[in-house]
């Protein structure tokens, strides 16, 4: 009985959600042009900003309005943000990039998944988001000009998104970008995804999806540039399995 009731809730979640997502991005695909006509004729915004702010709005509606059987919950333990910031993130499903939507902040992903997407990929490159497959240098040289006009930046540390749920190695671009940069490192914790919707598969399971923004890691600012990204990035990390396995800020 207990199995039957769980796969009719998949079920109707499935039916529910991939038609109404398909919905929001066809009314995206005629209203987004008009709010771009407007942010950018009216209001004098760049096309790149103009562009990630739509990105932005697309991720809110589909993060508040599709959950049915699947709320998404945000806590922010970091306080009032120091912005610009490098936000970095454990990664277990493709949902997560949508998640940040929730948040009213300024940023641009260092990603690569979404460039290979034809639609989604022209999005990228118009709102500037960074492919990580650029060479290091270029990655660096974007990610600096982004900071410095104020738009923060959402890293993956660990490139890839994790099949068990359990934190994978972490790659240091991050750190040594926000070492250079002089910016703090926003760790988050993203639970609940994993299960949700599991990496490699198309169909969603019901469950809960929380996002917490932890405390502000700052670069130490050393005459030991290599010892100064390893911190970063230990503090960063620790913060993140301390949230996931329980241990971190209540």
């Amino acid at each position: 009985m207990h199995s039957a009731l769980v796969t009719l809730k998949k079920v109707l979640l499935n039916l529910y959600l991939w038609p109404f997502f398909g919905l929001i991005t066809l009314i995206s695909v005629f209203v987004f042009p008009f709010m771009f006509a407007v942010k950018v004729v009216l209001f004098r915004k760049s096309v790149a900003r103009a562009v990630r702010g739509m990105i932005r709005l697309y991720g809110w509606v589909l993060v508040r309005v599709v959950p049915f059987m699947a709320p998404v919950v945000v806590e922010n333990k970091a306080g009032r943000l120091p912005l610009p910031v490098i936000f970095v993130a454990n990664h277990c499903s493709a949902v997560d990039p949508f998640l940040f939507g929730m948040l009213n902040v300024e940023n641009a992903f260092v990603t690569t998944w979404p460039f290979k997407i034809p639609v989604y990929g022209i999005m990228m490159r118009m709102a500037c988001y960074i492919d990580a497959r650029a060479g290091w240098q270029d990655i660096l040289q974007q990610g600096s000009r982004l900071l410095d006009s104020n738009c923060s930046l959402i890293i993956w540390p660990e490139g890839h998104r994790s099949l068990t749920g359990a934190i994978g190695r972490f790659r240091k671009g991050a750190f040594q970008l926000a070492v250079l940069a002089g910016r703090p490192i926003i760790p988050v914790c993203i639970k609940g995804s994993g299960q949700v919707l599991p990496p490699g598969k198309r169909l969603f399971n019901p469950g809960r999806i929380k996002m917490v923004l932890l405390p502000p890691v700052y670069p130490e600012n050393s005459n030991d540039l290599g010892g100064d990204i390893e911190a970063l990035m230990a503090k960063a990390r620790q913060s993140i399995e301390d949230e996931l396995t329980g241990r971190g800020i209540i």
